[in-house]
């Protein structure tokens, strides 16, 4: 077998493969041998069918598989022989297949990018915290009361903070567009739900009255048929109702989880879940940091067939209801391009990093990392038993700590200072 590999780009290789007539003519009647024992053909025995008939009734096929093994493993063997780590399904072009000639073709591919060292040179490195207050605690309960609240129906003009029910239709030109319509949908008054303009033109409007309004559509907004048009809607209320005052009872703190009904130890759960997202949203801050400096310091390229994969495997989690055949459009697919790409260089930068420091997963610290996940459940050995026995969910757990123990090599030599924030300002950042 003859091998040769030419390299159009970085990662892009091309490769040459010339395979001796002999070794294709030997898979093609290894194939015939074997259908003479196995095939049925009416008017003989199995086992007794003549070599000349099985060729007339399965020598084609017979060729065709045997080309389809012979490229497949003469393939591997080149790969192997050359040292390459191709990526992606290769692109395989065989030549003009004649009898008794040497098989020639060429197989088209891209390959893993070789990392001769990872920089990352770092000496100091801000972290943002924060402390939770009793501010941060109110804001929660705030949420939570708005989350219970219920509806008294009032006979005035809707104001902010009211709930107003309506019917709209809304139109472009004259013309009514997809979604622009609703029956007895719900609003309320200052929540920010619907277009800007919508909800200040329903503040004054009463039960059973009728306006029409004009907004105009974000230049980038979703649906890009409305988007910086125009637009008019017919609005007419069904009810205006105000706002109950929401009371933390003993029913509605057991509502909530707390099974004493106390509300001070409704107060301290919520310090406790603050506490924890806390501490989840710092280390996750932190590791991001952390990969953008990896990442700035060792530029490379990304192939593209690992990006593609990568970009559909995100499609997927956002998009959980698509089936397994559904197409991936290329304007679909361009948002998540550039996630990917990070995705797929940390993971071959990290992946290095791993083979290099000879670093295995530390499976304490993975029951410890499940079982902090799992002590906000009500049944913790239930959870624990699940990530146990699910491959996957359990396999990613292992990445993450493994992810945990490379940054906790990389900031080894690394002095931290802590920036302190406020909580929210730090969660939402």
């Amino acid at each position: 077998m003859q091998v040769s590999v030419e390299s159009p780009s970085k990662l892009e290789r091309r490769v040459t493969v010339i395979v001796p007539a002999e070794t294709l003519n030997e898979a093609y009647h290894q194939k015939l041998n074997r259908l003479t024992k196995t095939a049925k053909i009416n008017g003989f025995r199995p086992g007794k069918i003549p070599l000349h008939v099985i060729k007339q009734h399965y020598g084609d096929k017979a060729q065709q598989e045997a080309l389809s093994e012979v490229i497949q493993s003469s393939f591997y063997a080149a790969i192997t022989q050359e040292k390459l780590n191709p990526v992606g399904v290769p692109s395989v072009e065989p030549k003009a297949v004649l009898a008794n000639q040497p098989l020639e073709f060429v197989a088209s591919f891209e390959i893993v990018p070789d990392i001769e060292h990872v920089k990352f040179e770092l000496n100091t490195l801000e972290k943002l915290t924060a402390t939770i207050v009793e501010a941060d605690i109110e804001k929660v309960l705030s949420y939570l009361k708005e989350q219970h609240r219920t509806w008294k129906k009032v006979d005035r003009a809707a104001q902010e903070k009211d709930q107003v029910v309506v019917d709209f239709s809304g139109s472009i030109n004259g013309e009514a567009f997809s979604g622009g319509q609703a029956h007895d949908y719900p609003i309320v008054l200052g929540s920010n739900t619907m277009v800007s303009g919508f909800e200040e033109g329903v503040i004054g409007m009463k039960a059973g009255e009728d306006r029409t309004i004009k907004v105009t559509f974000p230049e980038d907004y979703f649906a890009k048929e409305v988007a910086g048009k125009e637009a008019a809607f017919d609005i007419k209320v069904i009810s205006v109702s105000e706002p109950n005052e929401v009371e933390f009872t003993a029913e509605l703190v057991k509502k909530l989880g707390v099974k004493s009904g106390n509300r001070e130890d409704l107060t301290e759960e919520i310090r406790k879940n603050l506490e924890r997202e806390l501490a989840r949203v710092v280390k996750l801050k932190l590791k991001s940091n952390i990969f953008d400096i990896l990442l700035e310091q060792n530029p490379m390229e990304v192939p593209k067939a690992l990006i593609e994969q990568e970009a559909k495997r995100i499609h997927d989690q956002v998009h959980p209801h698509h089936s397994e055949d559904h197409h991936h459009s290329d304007d679909e697919m361009a948002s998540f391009n550039q996630a990917a790409k990070r995705n797929v260089a940390l993971g071959l930068l990290v992946a290095e990093l791993v083979k290099k420091n000879q670093l295995s997963v530390n499976q304490d610290l993975v029951q410890a990392h499940i079982a902090g996940m799992s002590s906000v459940y009500e049944n913790p050995a239930e959870v624990i038993r699940w990530y146990e026995n699910n491959k996957r969910a359990y396999t990613d757990i292992e990445m993450q700590v493994l992810e945990d123990q490379v940054i906790e090599l990389l900031l080894k030599n690394v002095s931290i200072t802590e920036k302190v924030i406020g909580y929210h300002e730090l969660i939402n950042a």
